[in-house]
């Protein structure tokens, strides 16, 4: 009986045991997957903070924020605004002319590589010698001048030449630039909590999922930086297009309306200018050309020789036949009448006699 009541306490024992084993190892196994599930959730819930606060898609910008987080983004953007230099991006556009092309485009280029600035593109158009004597040059010229230096470069230009046309455009791109430097911030920060996770992140599904979106932030990043990059060309230099046209007197500028008789007067005077200006180019033409219009004319009056030496030829034979023609016919008609007379007296002198 004893010995029976030591083996129960055995049996017993041992499933104690066993018992307290599986316990133990399922709350171990709970601990884990506790916090497994607990690193699942804040690596979930930083993610979807990230993609709420900035969606990036294909260059294409789109903020989507929460009440509370819009008025927050909202009031540091108005702040940052207020206390950031204003971004401007000033554009110009000059129509010129001058009297002398080649030194007006010397000095436009000595001038701007002075200011510190460089030509982006340049069209120019020099003539060719198979045009009129003067032929009118011109060039259109896109230049970069630091947006400081504009006014100075358009005074510069304006002292060398006739300025025709200006315009000028600025465009504010402030609230623009605040608001891509502030999603930029964002970004870093969920890249930073994007590697912190990865240094923690224990299955293989964990690191694929965070190396994806470390990899989609990265590309926002740097496309927002070539962004960033951009603006500041465009607000650190100014583009200034400059159309330049030679010639020979400046367009007058009216201030003023003019009487009916300033406006004949100045018309008949421009009248005679422009006769004047007609006959002086034409003997200077006439000049130029004078060897061509002497060859012209010796091949017109070798051909005005030569045509009336044929037609003379001609006529002279038209009047030779003309001549054998009546001859012609005066042999046959006198061959006609003797031949009639001969036949008259033959018939009388054979006629019978009675």
């Amino acid at each position: 009986m004893r010995r029976m009541k030591n083996i129960k306490r055995g049996i017993s024992g041992m499933i104690t045991c066993v018992m307290l084993s599986m316990v133990l190892g399922a709350c171990g196994s709970s601990s884990a997957a506790t916090s497994a599930n607990h690193k699942a959730a804040d690596y979930d819930s930083a993610d979807y903070a990230a993609e709420a606060a900035y969606d990036y898609d294909g260059g294409t910008e789109m903020a989507m924020y929460d009440e509370s987080s819009a008025s927050g983004s909202s009031a540091m953007t108005t702040e940052n605004a207020t206390t950031t230099n204003r971004k401007l991006i000033r554009n110009a556009s000059l129509s010129v002319e001058t009297k002398e092309f080649d030194a007006l485009m010397a000095s436009i280029d000595e001038k701007i590589k002075t200011l510190g600035g460089y030509v982006e593109n340049m069209n120019g158009n020099y003539g060719s010698r198979y045009e009129t004597y003067r032929s009118n040059k011109s060039a259109n010229i896109t230049a970069r001048i630091p947006s400081a230096k504009l006014d100075e470069f358009i005074s510069a230009v304006g002292n060398e030449a006739n300025i025709t046309n200006k315009s000028e455009s600025v465009t504010d791109i402030t609230l623009d630039y605040v608001d891509m430097e502030s999603h930029k911030k964002m970004l870093i920060e969920e890249q930073n909590r994007l590697l912190e996770f990865l240094d923690q992140a224990d299955t293989v599904e964990e690191i694929i999922s965070l190396e994806d979106r470390l990899t989609n932030v990265k590309y926002q990043i740097e496309s927002m930086e070539s962004q960033l990059r951009t603006y500041d060309n465009k607000v650190d230099y100014s583009t200034v297009n400059i159309d330049i046209r030679e010639v020979i007197d400046y367009t007058v500028v009216v201030e003023e309306e003019k009487t009916p008789a300033e406006r004949m007067k100045e018309g008949f005077v421009e009248s005679l200018r422009s006769i004047g200006i007609a006959f002086r180019e034409f003997g200077i033409w006439f000049v130029i050309n004078l060897p061509y219009i002497i060859l012209l004319a010796i091949i017109a009056v070798i051909a005005l020789v030569v045509i009336r030496f044929v037609n003379k030829k001609n006529a002279a034979k038209r009047e030779a036949y003309k001549e054998a023609k009546l001859a012609r016919e005066a042999e046959a008609a006198k061959n006609a009448a003797e031949g009639k007379t001969a036949s008259g007296s033959s018939l009388y002198v054979n006629k019978p006699q009675k």
